[in-house]
């Protein structure tokens, strides 16, 4: 008789991002400078956590490596991802640093119009504190990075890792869009919204990589360079970075990674 497997199945591994989200959206047409009437949640984010939380619910082993702080912020951030099914046992916690925080406020029509972020704690997400998880790293199935990280860091997992590991990408903002520019040619599949793409100058280097995602805003996420690009509408503009990982790693149709990320979405904004 042939022997059991017994070999646990491959994770996909996130490193970056994760805040707690305070989302507002406008009753009516925004007006800039003024308080406007509308609704406001608090939830927990980031993206490279958001593609974490939706991998997890689709099914598939997940790790997040991360930095938090010893405060709430943290805990919620740590008890979050533990319902979701995400492994935390790889988080590095540290003391009398801030935990990520991140705000939004949305338009009527759930567009974004603003955003501000304090990742601050993130650039202690250094080299030398991944290196100790090497063997988990090389193992994954998958590793999932964003523009949040320290360019020195993205370089490492690009360079170290990008060999043998599919790495997956969000440049986040157009801020963070010109960390990717030096290392896109390691990535494997890169998920930016228009803007970002003409910062981090992906359309003219998909020569590097297999496939890129652009989310263009409620208008809904295409996949390319793949022929018969998928559109699908999106009623919330955060988040969909989670769609192209089961797509390129597990051969998942577009339409259908699209519509278990729209799923999962509607659930975490009625949390």
């Amino acid at each position: 008789n042939p022997k059991e497997d017994t070999a646990l199945p491959k994770e996909i591994v996130g490193i970056g991002a994760a805040n707690v989200d305070i989302m507002g959206e406008s009753a009516a047409r925004l007006v800039m400078e003024d308080s406007n009437p509308g609704t406001l949640s608090v939830s927990v984010g980031g993206v490279t956590r958001n593609v974490c939380e939706n991998t997890a619910r689709l099914g598939l082993p997940t790790r997040l490596i991360t930095t938090v702080g010893e405060d709430m912020y943290g805990e919620k951030i740590r008890s979050w991802c533990r319902e979701c099914g995400i492994a935390t046992d790889s988080f590095i916690t540290l003391p009398g640093k801030n935990s990520s925080s991140y705000v939004s406020i949305h338009r009527s029509d759930g567009e974004m119009a603003v955003a501000l972020s304090d990742m601050r704690i993130l650039q202690e997400l250094t080299p030398a504190r991944l290196e100790p998880m090497r063997d988990k790293l090389s193992a994954a199935a998958a590793i999932v990075v964003d523009g949040c990280l320290p360019q020195e860091t993205l370089r490492y997992i690009i360079r170290t890792f990008g060999g043998s590991v599919p790495i997956f990408a969000d440049p986040v903002s157009t801020a963070y869009a010109r960390r990717m520019r030096p290392v896109l040619r390691g990535i494997d599949t890169l998920k930016p919204n228009r803007l970002e793409a003409v910062l981090s100058a992906a359309r003219r280097t998909t020569s590097g990589q297999r496939r890129a995602f652009w989310r263009r805003g409620c208008a809904g996420l295409s996949s390319a360079p793949v022929p018969g690009a998928v559109t699908m509408p999106i009623t919330w503009a955060s988040g969909c970075g989670a769609v192209p990982v089961p797509c390129s790693r597990w051969k998942t149709p577009p339409a259908r990674a699209i519509a278990s990320w729209r799923g999962c979405c509607t659930a975490r904004r009625s949390a």
